[in-house]
């Protein structure tokens, strides 16, 4: 029998059922029963994942006073109401995930995420998910118990890259059942907008710039390249108080948008920052603002990206998905990848680059940020040659589009409250 997965938010029916809690001072327990893992690990990595293992577990929510005590300024776009949901597949992404969750809470209005982790990570991101319950957010873990098929759970456990082979694969069917069945749970909440990206990747809007592409085949081919011009000019800015969902809603009824949205699946072409450092480019302006640091976040520390429309790149686009336009009975086994989850709904090719609303910012990062990941790619994660060859060309240009949110955010969460909710971010702890 399959555990039922780790819910942070919306947990009366799991304490009716089985539940006891724990009460002390700011720090709540949440404990509930469950079956042993049909896994026998051993090691430091079993050890340090054993919140999400055992019979018997413990979820520590721990909560400041800031947060307890925290206005729902965004309730317009809590859960419960119109907003966008995210499927997450996490391996030691503890520096970077209380910015990535700050931004698309922010830019979509992301209020409900499901968050899978990796059974070769050292680290748990229970502590930094746990954070965003008081403000809204449906935050559920699960292990890979939930999503694998019986038959690949005891294949599909902790893979060491350096000596055995497969584990990119292993990996690949991992993300690839985790999808499908997250994108199903999704369905059958009745959500409606879902991301699927990595913590390295940002969603963003497609602003018009002197190095977009020239002469772009366009696809898909129903899309007049005039009109995905105008609604480029249409986008707002940080700042503005417009997210990503509003955009949709604005723009779903216009002439480009009865094309570009025709389809339930969005494919959003990705353009790759470097690690070109700009802080000393005589045009550098920091953008954080008072109680934060540029170089803490990956979004405000760099913007020399690489060529737009990049092959590489455009191949292995990202997308976003109307789940209340797509059959239940297409939510079935595992997703033909997270580039393109479902081959009935989702194009082949990614939307040009030129007539995209949306891009998706993927962050090289830097080299410490780079090698902290314990995946499937180890291996070449600790090859400073190839983490260079990674970001060849991508100081092509440079924008400071979305180092602009951190600043909004801040303005409409509050200075305390952001601060609490982004504590440790960019902070790389030794794990080894």
């Amino acid at each position: 029998m399959k555990r039922r997965p780790c819910s942070l938010l919306s947990l009366s029916t799991r304490i009716l059922a089985s539940s006891i809690i724990f009460i002390f001072g700011n720090t709540v327990y949440l404990g509930w029963r469950h079956h042993a893992d049909t896994e026998s690990q051993t090691g430091s990595v079993a050890r340090q994942l054993q919140n999400f293992r055992g019979i018997s577990k413990e979820i520590a929510v721990k909560q400041s006073s800031i947060l307890e005590n925290a206005t729902l300024l965004d309730r317009d776009h809590s859960a419960s109401a119109e907003s966008f949901s995210a499927c997450l597949l996490v391996n030691d992404e503890n520096p970077r995930l209380p910015e990535w969750l700050a931004y698309h809470y922010h830019t979509l209005p992301l209020r409900s995420i499901i968050v899978a982790v990796d059974p070769n990570s050292r680290s748990s991101p229970k502590d930094i998910l746990s954070r965003w319950t008081t403000m809204g957010m449906e935050v559920e873990i699960w292990d890979q118990d939930v999503y694998l098929p019986a038959d690949l759970l005891r294949s599909h456990g902790i893979c060491d890259s350096n000596v055995e082979k497969g584990c990119k694969w292993k990996h690949r069917h991992r993300q690839s059942y985790f999808v499908m069945k997250c994108m199903k749970e999704f369905k059958e909440r009745n959500k409606s907008w879902v991301l699927l990206t990595d913590v390295d990747e940002y969603i963003t809007f497609n602003h018009i710039h002197q190095d977009d592409p020239v002469g772009e085949l366009i696809i898909p081919m129903n899309i007049d390249a005039n009109d995905a011009a105008e609604a480029r000019r249409r986008l707002p800015h940080f700042g503005e108080d417009v997210t990503i969902l509003d955009v949709i809603k604005n723009e779903v009824d216009t002439k480009y948008g009865r094309q570009a949205f025709k389809r339930p699946c969005l494919s959003i072409p990705r353009l790759l920052y470097g690690s070109r450092e700009s802080k000393y480019d005589a045009n550098w302006i920091a953008m954080a603002p008072e109680g934060f640091q540029d170089e803490d976040f990956v979004t405000l520390r760099y913007r020399w990206h690489a060529m737009k429309g990049n092959p590489n790149e455009k191949v292995w686009g990202k997308v976003i998905l109307d789940l209340s336009r797509i059959p239940a009975e297409d939510l079935k086994g595992s997703a033909k990848s997270i580039h393109r989850p479902l081959q009935r709904q989702c194009l082949a090719d990614p939307t040009s680059y030129t007539v995209s609303l949306f891009r998706v910012n993927h962050y090289l990062d830097s080299f410490e940020a780079f090698s902290y990941r314990n995946d499937a790619r180890s291996l070449m994660r600790k090859c400073e040659e190839c983490y260079e060859e990674k970001g060849k060309g991508a100081d092509w240009a440079w924008d400071d589009d979305v180092r602009k949110w951190l600043k909004s955010f801040v303005e409409k969460i509050g200075l305390d409250v952001s601060q609490e909710l982004l504590a440790n971010a960019g902070s790389f702890v030794d794990l080894s």
